[in-house]
């Protein structure tokens, strides 16, 4: 009796067997033709039909930010947070001249406020990296080759760290050698770079507060250095053009045109160590970079957005004055254990006004810009991290003086604590 049940099924199972027979030849078919391409790495699937490896992955953050700074301004939010969603999509295939690799990784977010500045709450659709490599090309959306360091282990949408984390539109082509060693030249966006062109003497009426003309040249960046057990090392330099314009309007103070031949560079140099003596897993990255012409290399970050330098300063004869500046920054990355992690960070900046004029008529001889912060990452299960990050950022004038158009203070102080929840796949 208990198996009544049973017989009657088998039975019409044989007799109307049609699709039931059928559909186990077709999934079994269907399993073995989506077949796992073991050759490029795990995780990636034969795309049906082609010889193209395919994966697609992703992560899901929600973000929750506390900021503030001297002389906050009372409409600016001092919390907000950011929903993201990170899209990824590899698709690689062996050709004779190597992998014909397409990468993307797309971001989708829903933001309540910009960082240090105020709402609305809106959308945004982010491109963090969206690029092809072949036979040593890359052409597309990518980060910036002169970049190392790049904020490595400092979490969050909107990191308040100094040092170069830059992505843009570029063409570059790598060299790789024995031992390591790569070299790398790069073409890249330059609009993204510019920092301005600014009036020396800012008290003068005219049609403009920035005389940048715009890229004429992209930014042409290099870099050379080596990986190995040890750790990584690598020189990059850029060299960046800065070109004025002439006024437009009769009678304007600044009527001298810049020359076409006024480049800025900039140069740096880091290092990062593998420390598996202290702990598996640990790191060290120290970098340091000099500009002339060329602020944005810097990575500066100014939390009041109240005065920021130019690439350089325009006299009154349409002469160029460039900006100068160095920084240094370090982080070090300590495993606890294989749930607890810990990076700790900070960098200094500074640049000069060389221009005697820009420095009375904004108030400052330089500017000084340093930040100091840490992290706390616990990994409960695989792919799911949960982080405690605290960023203090410090950006003052040197030889300050009050002038209304430079900083509103001769320095502002500003916190940031980031809550941050992470799921990978």
């Amino acid at each position: 009796m208990r198996y009544s049940g049973l017989v009657p099924a088998i039975v019409l199972a044989a007799s109307s067997g049609g699709a039931f027979a059928a559909d186990l030849p077709v999934k079994a078919a269907q399993a073995a033709y989506v077949k796992q391409c073991t050759a490029i790495g795990a995780g990636f699937y034969y795309v049906p039909g082609t010889d193209t490896c395919l994966r697609i992955g992703g992560y899901v953050r929600a973000e929750a930010y506390f900021n503030t700074y001297t002389d906050y301004p009372i409409e600016n939010d001092k919390t907000y947070s950011i929903g993201l969603y990170g899209l990824i999509v590899d698709a690689r295939t062996n050709t004779e001249y190597g992998v014909l690799r397409s990468y993307m990784d797309m971001r989708f977010l829903w933001r309540t406020a910009n960082p240090w500045s105020d709402g609305p709450n809106r959308s945004q659709v982010v491109p963090w990296n969206i690029y092809i490599q072949f036979a040593g090309f890359t052409f597309g959306y990518a980060q910036s080759f002169f970049d190392f360091y790049a904020n490595a282990n400092v979490l969050g949408t909107d990191p308040g760290t100094i040092g170069d984390d830059t992505r843009l539109p570029l063409l570059a082509y790598t060299w790789e050698f024995a031992n390591g060693w790569a070299a790398t030249v790069s073409f890249e966006d330059a609009n993204i770079r510019n920092s301005g062109i600014y009036a020396a003497d800012p008290t003068l009426p005219d049609i403009s507060d920035d005389y940048q003309s715009g890229a004429r040249l992209p930014d042409f960046v290099a870099n050379f250095g080596q990986t190995g057990d040890w750790g990584q090392a690598q020189l990059s330099g850029a060299l960046h053009q800065v070109v004025g314009m002439t006024p437009l309007t009769a009678g304007a103070p600044y009527i001298g045109a810049t020359t076409t031949d006024e480049w800025g560079y900039a140069v740096q140099a880091g290092l990062m160590f593998n420390l598996p003596f202290i702990a598996e897993g640990d790191s060290l990255y120290l970098q340091s970079a000099y500009v002339n012409g060329a602020v944005a290399y810097l990575g500066l970050i100014n939390a009041s957005g109240a005065f920021a330098p130019p690439d350089a300063f325009i006299g009154a004869n349409g002469s160029l004055s460039k900006v100068t500046g160095w920084n240094f920054t370090s982080q070090f990355l300590h495993n606890w254990n294989d749930k607890w992690q810990s990076a700790f960070f900070g960098g200094y900046a500074k640049f000069d006004l060389d221009d005697p004029i820009a420095q009375a008529g904004y108030g400052a001889s330089a500017g000084v810009n340093y930040n100091l912060g840490g992290n706390l990452t616990w990994t409960p299960v695989n792919n799911l991290a949960i982080t405690l990050q605290y960023d203090y950022n410090m950006y003052k004038a040197n030889n300050y003086v009050d002038t209304g158009l430079g900083l509103p203070t001769a320095s502002q102080a500003a916190h940031q604590v980031l809550f941050m929840v992470e799921r990978d796949f």
